[in-house]
Formats: structure tokens, sequence, C-alpha cells
């Protein structure tokens, strides 16, 4: 089956900048990617109509227009899928390397013996906040990009260090 696409063009006043900051943040959290100035692709999946209403009525509230057309590409669908994959490449690379500092902090905090509930209160919402970060990009990843499978284990492997942290302050705190 073939992948249909969004392509999604757009004018929007030039001021004040925060209008154009905005629809770009918006488009960068569906996963969109920008071809050209004020041109994004995004392949169709479910619940794409709503987020694009969405787009359409912010578009509208901010006195811009906007063209959104359903199609495939005829030619260049598979650099175009190798465009998305680089971008959610580039987040996952991001993500690892927090990842890392997590476990250099697990380790660090474990060696020193510092086993304190306002300790393990500021990992748990690192922890959280990698998670949440991770599920935004996997939420994006429309094709799988190669270092999906490598941020699932780093973020696996942070929340398992993270208990056992965890079961070490309550340990400390028990005996």
């Amino acid at each position: 089956m073939e992948q249909n696409f969004y392509f999604i063009s757009y004018n929007l006043p030039s001021e004040p900048s925060r209008i154009r900051v905005s629809m770009w943040r918006r488009l960068k959290k569906l996963g969109a990617l920008n071809l050209h100035q004020s041109l994004w692709v995004i392949p169709e999946f479910e619940n794409i109509s709503e987020e694009l209403e969405k787009i359409k009525d912010f578009t509208e509230k901010e006195e811009g227009n906007i063209f959104i057309v359903c199609g495939r590409f005829m030619e260049g669908v598979n650099e175009i899928i190798k465009k998305f994959n680089e971008e959610r490449g580039k987040e996952y690379k991001e993500l690892i390397e927090y990842c890392e500092k997590f476990h250099e902090e697990m380790i660090r905090e474990t060696n020193i013996k510092n086993f304190t509930f306002a300790e393990l209160e500021e990992n748990e919402e690192e922890i959280n906040k990698l998670i949440d970060w991770f599920q935004k990009i996997k939420r994006r990843d429309y094709f799988n990009s190669e270092l999906s499978e490598k941020a699932q284990s780093e973020i696996d492997r942070c929340k398992a260090e993270f208990e056992d942290f965890s079961d070490k302050v309550y340990s400390a705190y028990s005996s």
C-alpha cells in the first residue's frame, strides 16, 4: 500500500514573529517535514485530520491562509522517508545523550551512597522527563527510524537504574 501524505502550505503575517514561531513549533511537534519555505509534508496517520484542523484554525485566527492537500509522491518518496528518519534520528541521538548523562548520575549517586529522598525525587523528575520526551519522539517517528530501538533500550535501562536506586533509598530509610 502506498503512503498518503498531507502537503501544507501557509502564509502568515510577518509580524509579530511569535505567530510564525508558533506555527513552526506546531508543525515540528507533529513531526512534519519542511520541504521549502512554508511548505510542509506529513504522512497520513490516525488523528492527523484533527491536528490539521487545529493548525488551520490557528492560521485563520492569525489572519493567514492555508492550503492542505492529501496525495502521494510520484517521485522521491524514499528520499522524503529518509529525511523524516534523519529528523527523528537527530532527536533520538540527543535523547540518548541525555540518557547517558542519567546513567552517569545514577552511578555517581550510588557510588557516594547519596540515598536521600530528595535525590530520589530529583531523579524521578529526570526519568519522567526522559520518558515523556521519548514518547513525543516515538509518536512522530512515522517510519521507524534506525535509532528508535536504541533509544527504547536506553530508556529501559534508565528505568531499571532508577528502580534499583529507589530500592536503595528505601533500604537506607527502612534500616
